[in-house]
């Protein structure tokens, strides 16, 4: 009997400040390894930049994130931009992201399992395992765990154990390290994904942001139509980069206002 691969949508979160060639290179990467495994089948990607809410210097509007997006990956046939978290008022933090995303799959995935026995009229229930959303990240992203404040531990557990991490590595960032040195990833390492890049492809969007302030080239790093975007919207300006200045990062204020437990707890 054939063995059902399970169903696996890719979920990237970021500032998306803005999209590069790199990000759009993650989710191609993350795909080949995951069908490589036998055990998966990569249904969908998601691309879901943060709101304005997150308070991160240079971030320009999430409208225009939003538009960069898109226009970058309207040559993909299975990575969108969903737009929910950009949306919210407020930051919101990645395993709600992930919670809310999850739930809507859940549904997609329930109404087509319904419609399909119905149409078969008595056909046994399909077989095939219900989907599984991941997180996708490069391997910088795995040391953000460890910065004091940045995340609650039970947000940790939640990601690394009911989800799950594809994660990137690039460069000389060794994320096998991160993992070892946190518990709970530790406990959770048959759920993250290691990816090798063996293209090495430095693209940073910050080094974008800034040969653009500088009025430098920065052809094959973007999409043609996202620089013309850029150029006509006047995005990622001396002005622009002062945006948020001195701000504190909204997830380092929002935790910090999380109650102590004292050892008495």
């Amino acid at each position: 009997m054939a063995v059902h691969r399970v169903p696996l949508v890719l979920l990237a979160c970021g500032s998306f400040n803005p999209i590069t060639n790199q990000h759009m290179r993650l989710f191609e990467l993350a795909r080949d390894h995951m069908h490589s495994t036998g055990l998966y089948q990569v249904v969908g990607g998601i691309v879901s930049p943060v709101s304005d809410g997150y308070g991160k210097q240079g971030l320009v509007l999430a409208k225009h994130r939003i538009a960069m997006a898109k226009l970058a990956l309207q040559t993909s046939d299975w990575v969108t931009v969903d737009e929910w978290e950009s949306q919210q008022p407020d930051w919101t933090e990645t395993v709600v992201t992930m919670r809310y995303h999850y739930g809507r799959i859940l549904k997609e995935y329930e109404q087509s399992k319904g419609t399909h026995n119905h149409s078969n009229g008595n056909s046994t229930p399909l077989s095939s395992p219900a989907p599984q959303l991941k997180l996708l990240c490069g391997a910088d992203f795995l040391d953000t765990f460890k910065i004091p404040g940045l995340w609650l531990d039970d947000h940790v557990e939640e990601v690394a154990g009911r989800f799950g991490l594809v994660c990137v590595s690039r460069g000389g960032l060794q994320p096998e390290l991160a993992v070892h040195k946190s518990d709970t990833l530790s406990n959770h390492r048959q759920n993250i994904y290691l990816v090798r890049e063996w293209v090495r492809n430095e693209t940073s969007a910050t080094e974008v942001r800034r040969a653009l302030r500088r009025g430098l080239s920065v052809k094959y790093l973007i999409p043609d139509n996202v620089i013309d975007y850029i150029h006509q919207h006047n995005l990622y300006t001396e002005d622009s980069e002062r945006r948020n200045k001195g701000m504190v990062l909204k997830p380092l204020a929002k935790q910090a206002q999380q109650p102590v437990k004292s050892l008495d707890d």
